[in-house]
């Protein structure tokens, strides 16, 4: 198939586009001006110029396309929300439209799990759960948010033949794979927020690959969305047992109690309203920690059963795959 791939050069994209080139596609790059694409050279896929926040760039790139597959975003812990606006919603827009314009087959719109809200422990999240209305989330997720229900919305007003994408927090080579995920790190000392026993949602790189693929072959995931996460259940403690010794990091680790983890987070709230003039953020740190800490599962069944799709690498395999990669660089 001819494949467009937005987002190419970031972590998943370039795990996508050496996936489709080596199966025989053929692929296009869409290249912002001056980003670098010496990770993909070689391949032989095709560059072109564009950028998503600019819609004079973007009718002629999908022109004669089969399958677009929407990688490329803003992705940031803070940031103005003018620049997640502009790119991750007005920009995942202004793609659509511009495919629909072409014909072009279908359109892999990648989502996160983040877009739905928090949960009791032990809760399982289906794609049906409907999204977080919180609205003081991040501009991330607020925009992610919104991004997915914009795909939906043409998906169901204007026939668009979209599929999105839901990954959990994706990791393996060439990715950050930081050892603290809900925590901070001094130096070399890995500080972790709670006891570790929480549930990480992990799903190996080449996994959301296979879904992305499935997803643009399957007529069955048009207007549909897919939870995409291993079936494991990897807490951070066990996370930071074995991702540790794989990426070589000679790092100590220690386990801040929650109450402890409460009064600094409030600290901290306190010392940024300050600085606002006494305005408070409308959520505060600690809220924004405990959702990260929640303990729950997400159903995939459904890319299962209509994709065909499970995760083909288990934790173990990944670790060994991480190992080689990081002794060979």
């Amino acid at each position: 198939m001819k494949a467009l791939v937005t987002g190419g050069t970031g972590f998943l994209g370039r795990h996508l586009v050496e996936r489709l080139a080596l199966q025989g596609d053929e692929v296009w790059v869409l290249v912002r001006s001056g980003q670098s694409v010496a990770n993909l050279r070689g391949l032989g896929v095709h560059f072109v110029p564009g950028d998503i926040r600019q819609w004079p760039t973007l009718r002629k790139v999908v022109e004669d396309k089969d399958v677009i597959f929407h990688c490329a975003g803003k992705v940031a812990s803070s940031g103005r929300w003018v620049d997640f606006l502009e790119a991750n919603v007005l920009g995942t827009e202004r793609l659509i439209q511009a495919a629909t314009a072409e014909r072009v087959r279908r359109f892999v719109h990648v989502s996160s799990i983040g877009v739905y809200g928090a949960r009791p422990a032990g809760t399982v999240i289906s794609e049906d759960d409907g999204y977080d209305g919180n609205a003081a989330r991040g501009g991330y997720t607020r925009s992610k948010i919104m991004a997915d229900q914009l795909a939906f919305w043409y998906a169901n007003a204007r026939s668009a033949p979209i599929t999105v994408i839901r990954p959990a927090t994706i990791y393996g080579p060439g990715g950050k794979n930081g050892l603290v995920r809900v925590g901070t790190r001094v130096g070399k000392l890995n500080v972790i927020f709670g006891d570790g026993q929480n549930l990480l949602p992990l799903v190996y790189v080449d996994n959301v690959v296979d879904a992305l693929v499935l997803a643009a072959r399957r007529d069955e995931a048009i207007g549909r969305a897919y939870n995409v996460v291993d079936d494991e259940k990897i807490t951070q403690r066990a996370f930071i047992r074995k991702m540790g010794p794989a990426l070589g990091a000679k790092q100590a680790t220690v386990y801040l109690p929650l109450p402890a983890v409460r009064l600094l987070a409030a600290g901290a709230d306190l010392a940024k309203a300050a600085l606002r003039g006494g305005r408070r953020s409308p959520q505060g740190l600690f809220s924004r920690i405990a959702r990260s800490l929640q303990s729950v599962q997400y159903d995939t069944s459904r890319a299962k059963a209509e994709l065909g799709w499970k995760p083909r690498v288990d934790f173990e395999a990944a670790i060994k795959r991480m190992t080689k990669a990081d002794r060979s660089t």
